[in-house]
């Protein structure tokens, strides 16, 4: 684990458990999401932000002006810590870290599906408790489309890989058959 991730996930988790702790986890998730969101969309936001030149009131007013009105206190201590610390350009990850955690506090798992098609809401709301029944967690699915894949479908949740698809099985049945000996045909 690189030394910036390891920093991302330290100050995410303390900030998801006093976000927990005061109440405001959601309220907080939707802050830093805007924060996150105009440091990667916005260059000049983002040198700003990075630039050691700019005093730290300033870039505190520029990214709670970002969160929204009116700001949790937790936003506005987090900001404030994480800009005297001088590790603000490294905010976007440590939002995607926050989320990471908010969601295991909720036990909510994250599944990404591959599909040949767009998945019916009848169909994603069927895949949705099969694999929380399958994790015991309740799951947020994000669908991918890849007509490569034929049909069915390959889902991902974290470093596991469950492959349902029609071109899995067709690669299964070609390697199966290279095994069969033919003898005596004819």
């Amino acid at each position: 684990m690189t030394s910036n991730l390891r920093l991302a996930r330290r100050y995410a988790r303390a900030l998801g458990d006093l976000a927990q702790e005061r109440g405001v986890l959601d309220q907080v998730e939707q802050e830093m999401g805007r924060v996150a969101a105009v440091i990667r969309g916005d260059a000049g936001v983002r040198d700003l932000v990075e630039s050691q030149r700019v005093p730290a009131d300033a870039k505190l007013d520029l990214l709670l002006r970002a969160a929204g009105e009116p700001v949790s206190d937790v936003t506005r201590l987090f900001l404030r810590l994480v800009i005297s610390k001088r590790r603000e350009r490294f905010l976007p990850e440590m939002y995607q870290q926050f989320v990471a955690y908010a969601d295991e506090m909720r036990d909510i798992v994250e599944v990404e599906v591959h599909s040949a098609h767009p998945l019916s809401d009848e169909e994603m709301e069927n895949l949705r408790q099969r694999l929380g029944a399958l994790t015991g967690k309740q799951a947020r699915i994000r669908n991918v489309v890849r007509p490569e894949i034929i049909g069915g479908v390959v889902a991902r949740i974290g470093d596991l890989v469950m492959d349902g698809s029609v071109a899995r099985r067709l690669e299964r049945l070609k390697e199966s058959l290279r095994g069969t000996r033919l003898e005596n045909v004819g």
